[in-house]
């Protein structure tokens, strides 16, 4: 049975994000100049553990600014809300045997198979995602990985966002007068790429119902400014 609040989210992207993020269109040494955070973030959450063994998922791979530093990976998948087409994937990424681009249509991880994955990443995208739809790609995902799977997701938490001119953008976009009901509304409708700050301890706790084991709440710590990547376990 499809859920009709997140079938309306996954649509509500499809106007978005044109040809890639700017990390897509610029180019990795372009953006590291003026956010340097990228560079932390591959040596620290990717570099380690992505090697010619390794079955990588990317949620919300969009362009492929990151998917560029995994592809000698032994297999990748790609997650997006979008087609390839809207999001220029392939004119960014060299197609391959071993490179497969998923449009999804919900959040029930069916085009993988069970034990399939052993390292998932995925950046600037949660955040985009209500908290019923986090919850449900947490559960989903689980038996599509193997035991001892690492996954790293970036998600947004108001404590650690201090950017005020970013979230005066962000409150904008999400059609809210007032940051506190903006906030508490994290688990509530999509609208133009709108952000969702369901946070640290609320994210924790559905990778623990979902049966994962957490590594660290924040991965990332001050080399990232603005929001936390989670690492945990399966």
């Amino acid at each position: 049975m499809i859920d009709k609040k997140l079938h309306n989210e996954l649509n509500s992207f499809s106007h978005l994000w044109k040809d890639g993020t700017t990390l897509a269109k610029q180019g990795w040494d372009k953006v590291a100049k003026e956010r340097k955070s990228i560079n932390d973030i591959h040596r620290i959450c990717i570099e380690p553990y992505v090697n010619e063994n390794t079955n990588v998922l990317e949620i919300g791979c969009n362009g492929g600014g990151w998917t560029k530093k995994m592809l000698h990976a032994n297999s990748f998948v790609g997650f997006d809300a979008l087609s390839s087409d809207h999001t220029g994937f392939w004119r960014n990424i060299l197609p391959h045997d071993n490179i497969r681009y998923v449009q999804v249509k919900d959040f029930e991880c069916g085009e993988l198979e069970n034990e399939e994955i052993d390292y998932v990443f995925s950046y600037d995208v949660f955040c985009h995602i209500s908290y019923s739809g986090a919850k449900a790609y947490l559960k989903n995902l689980y038996p599509k990985l193997k035991d001892g799977t690492n996954l790293f997701v970036m998600i947004a938490d108001i404590d650690k966002y201090k950017d005020d001119n970013g979230l005066k953008k962000l409150l904008s976009l999400s059609g809210f007068d007032n940051l506190q009901e903006f906030v508490d509304d994290y688990d509530g409708e999509a609208k133009n790429g709108r952000w969702f700050f369901y946070g640290l301890d609320r994210f924790c706790e559905a990778i623990d119902e979902s049966g994962y084991t957490l590594i660290s709440r924040d991965v990332m710590g001050e080399l990232d400014p603005r929001s936390p990547t989670v690492h945990f376990r399966k």
